[in-house]
């Protein structure tokens, strides 16, 4: 038997066991899985897969019948499997398509050449689903043989239809394959618009993490990503460039819709924390720090908080992100402790709301701590405009925020209570997020 062609062998064996056997071709798939089965061995995870795992697409699409991607992903991924009556594909989480089957359902394995015939003749969910993936984006082919009679259908069609237009490919191939055959499918290939890359996948996703890295910190990956809202952003930095009044109304007006508003802040997030992006806009940024000044930091931050109290975050890392480039901005900077610049960083920290098990909410507790410290109505030595700022947004202050507080003063048997701290706290108990029981052990903590 030539096995140098496997589709031929298995369709020799299935014909062998429907004549002699009168197996059908479900009982002949069926074995076929079992046999597999019965041969897989458990081995450990090669060192690239921490990086697949970080690299790979949300549609991952394989020829491969058994579990090996599903394992990958900790069972979290949503598999679609050929000949699925009800194919549903998340948009929340990575997508595997098993276009060739699965092993615990051996109805749907590609097996024999008659059946690897069928498959693409199909007219399927799953098929129309990978030509519209192929049509619009660049699929990296992963672990196939460059002689693999699988490797272009699907593609071929694409690329029949569009051609020219459709987005390029790129094959991984292990640096084994002969330099003739490597040539050779190179010619072939590069008429599809498919690009063979020699290289070891550990090695290759090494390359493309390092690559990744640095387009996502460039200005080029920026302004890509928010191509549709680049006009809108343009029109708001210059107005914040020129110190051009801007209404919450007006922000709400060029951002007036969910998908626009969540744009708008993750851009405008990544702006506070890559002030270098603000340059692309036409802003300046103060020396040597490289920083945005407290002005324009405060109105960027007013846009973020404007939008989001309308439409929300667009997630939690984004929401993370913001206080994490507010905490940067507003408490790491030297401006922060001048008496003449302090109050607008001060009042930003105030104004974010971090949730408890948040990175960012115990550094804010301490720096509001170590503000208030430094601050007082007219006393040699104090900063007379954060006090005022700390009267004027004490109700910004939570109740978890107070707390938070309170704990730190009480710990270590209260030594980190000060006599200095006896003014800010009886201000504290002023707000209406004080309850009855802060009020008490701020009581306590001033006779200590």
């Amino acid at each position: 038997m030539d096995l140098s062609n496997p589709l031929k062998a298995a369709e020799l064996l299935f014909s062998f066991a429907r004549t002699h056997h009168n197996y059908s071709e479900y009982e002949f798939n069926s074995l076929v899985s079992e046999a597999l089965l019965d041969l897989k061995k458990d081995t450990a995870d090669p060192s690239w897969i921490r990086r697949f795992r970080a690299l790979a697409p949300n549609m991952i699409v394989t020829t491969n019948w058994d579990n090996v991607l599903e394992n990958i992903f900790d069972g979290l991924a949503n598999v679609v499997v050929r000949k699925d009556s009800c194919p549903k594909v998340t948009s929340n989480g990575k997508n595997i398509f098993k276009i060739h089957g699965d092993l615990g359902r051996p109805d749907s394995i590609v097996v024999t050449q008659s059946q690897y015939f069928s498959f693409q003749r199909e007219d399927t969910y799953l098929n129309r689903k990978i030509y519209t993936l192929f049509s619009e984006a660049s699929p990296i082919f992963i672990g196939y043989s460059l002689t693999d009679p699988n490797i272009g259908f699907l593609y071929d069609e694409v690329y029949a239809d569009l051609g020219e237009e459709k987005p390029p490919a790129f094959m991984i191939v292990y640096p084994s394959v002969s330099d003739n055959v490597l040539e050779e499918s190179r010619l072939l290939f590069q008429d599809k618009n498919i690009f063979i890359i020699k290289a070891e996948i550990g090695e290759f996703l090494e390359d493309l993490a390092k690559e990744y890295t640095e387009y996502k910190k460039s200005n080029k990956r920026f302004l890509i990503q928010y191509k549709n809202i680049e006009k809108r952003l343009r029109e708001l930095s210059t107005k914040i460039v020129e110190n051009k009044p801007i209404t919450n109304e007006d922000i709400l007006n060029s951002f007036n819709n969910k998908e626009s508003r969540d744009q708008a802040i993750s851009a405008l997030v990544e702006i506070l924390s890559y002030p270098v992006l603000y340059k692309e806009f036409g802003g300046e940024l103060l020396q040597p720090e490289n920083r945005m000044s407290y002005r324009e930091i405060d109105q960027f931050i007013q846009a973020v908080v404007t939008i989001s109290n309308k439409s929300h975050y667009p997630s939690e890392e984004v929401r993370d992100q913001f206080h994490m480039s507010v905490l940067k901005a507003c408490s790491k900077t030297d401006g922060v402790w001048d008496f003449y610049t302090a109050s607008k960083p001060f009042m930003n920290i105030l104004r974010i709301s971090p949730f408890p098990d948040s990175p960012v909410f115990e550094p804010r507790i301490l720096h509001i701590i170590d503000i208030l410290r430094w601050s007082a109505p007219s006393e040699r030595g104090k900063c007379w405009s954060t006090w005022r700022t700390f009267c004027d947004y004490l109700e910004w202050l939570s109740n978890s925020d107070i707390d938070a507080m309170l704990k730190h003063l009480e710990a270590d048997d209260k030594r980190n209570m000060r006599s200095s701290d006896i003014r800010w706290l009886e201000k504290l108990k002023t707000s209406k997020h004080c309850s009855e029981d802060l009020k008490l052990r701020i009581d306590e903590l001033i006779k200590t």
